[in-house]
Order: C-alpha cells, then sequence, then structure tokens
C-alpha cells in the first residue's frame, strides 16, 4: 500500500468526531481520579492539612500519580472505542491512531486551556454540595456525552458522508 493509498483512506471527519469523544472521556475518567483519595480531597476543599507530613506528602503523590493514571486510561479508551467502531464500519484504522497522537497532545496541552473552559464542564455538579456529588455528576455526564457522540448514527452519519454508507433508522423498519 503506498502512501497516497493510504492519505486517501484518512477521514477528518472521523478524526474529528471521535477526538471529540474520546475528549470527553478522557476529562471524565480525569475526574472520577479525584475520587480515588476522596477523604484527601476533602482535607484539601476544607484547607485542612493536618496530619503527619510524610502521610500527607504520600498521600498527595498517590493522588497526582492516579489522576495520571486516570488521565492515560481515559486517552487508551477513547482511542479502543475509536478503533473498534473503526473496524465495525470498515473505516481506515490508521483514523484511530490519528485520535490516539491527538488526544495525547492535549494531555499534555490540557493545563493551559482547560482551566480557562472549565466553568463550562462542572456547571452541572454545582448544584450539589458535596464535593463527591460534583465529581461524580460532571464524570457521568462527561462520560455520556462521549458515548453518545461515539455512538450516535447522526455522527457515524456525518462521518460516512463522503462514502455512501448511511446507518438505517432501526425505528421504522420495525413494526
Amino acid at each position: 500500500m503506498n502512501l497516497s493509498n493510504s492519505s486517501s483512506k484518512l477521514n477528518w471527519r472521523l478524526v474529528f468526531i471521535h477526538f471529540i469523544a474520546s475528549w470527553f472521556i478522557y476529562h471524565a475518567l480525569w475526574q472520577f481520579s479525584y475520587l480515588s483519595d476522596y477523604p484527601l480531597l476533602e482535607k484539601i476543599s476544607h484547607l485542612d492539612y493536618s496530619g503527619s507530613g510524610k502521610d500527607m506528602e504520600h498521600r498527595m503523590s498517590m493522588l497526582t500519580l492516579m489522576t495520571v493514571v486516570f488521565r492515560v486510561a481515559g486517552i487508551l479508551i477513547g482511542f479502543a472505542i475509536s478503533l473498534w467502531l473503526s473496524l465495525k464500519h470498515k473505516w481506515y484504522w490508521a483514523n484511530s491512531v490519528i485520535v490516539l497522537i491527538v488526544t495525547s497532545l492535549f494531555f499534555f496541552l490540557d493545563r493551559f486551556y482547560y482551566s480557562s473552559i472549565r466553568f463550562i464542564f462542572d456547571f452541572p455538579g454545582r448544584i450539589f454540595n458535596s464535593d463527591w456529588d460534583i465529581i461524580v455528576t460532571n464524570g457521568l455526564i462527561m462520560l455520556i456525552i462521549g458515548m453518545v457522540i461515539f455512538l450516535m448514527d447522526r455522527s457515524i452519519n456525518y462521518i460516512n458522508r463522503n462514502g455512501s454508507k448511511k446507518v438505517p433508522n432501526k425505528a421504522k423498519g420495525k413494526r
């Protein structure tokens, strides 16, 4: 397979849609990572730094490590779903690799832009008083949005728009 044949199989619509869906899954898991040591999160949010210094240092290090692990897991889960859908719909698998690369780049750039748009995505959970409720609500909403974007017929039809395949409407055929 030559390079021009490979580049003609690239579908930038797929890359765009799957990147957005992967981004939501990535951020959902990032939210959930804070639950790995929820008592520490409660202490930090209430500015309670009591306890031994070594214990707090260890717990903060572990929370930071778990945050990175969950974020990487979010990237890999988004890639796995993208690859599964690409194989299922007979799309070129390299599109999913591009999604993985772009999402990984955002892993390193996230600290620069996410703080400016975070209030939009953290808004739904603000109706609760508990940090746990806020984290779970925001994480679940982002996870659901990501999965809906991945699996929605409208997304699949948008990806296929430059092809001839259409996803049939399941409701029309059943009586």
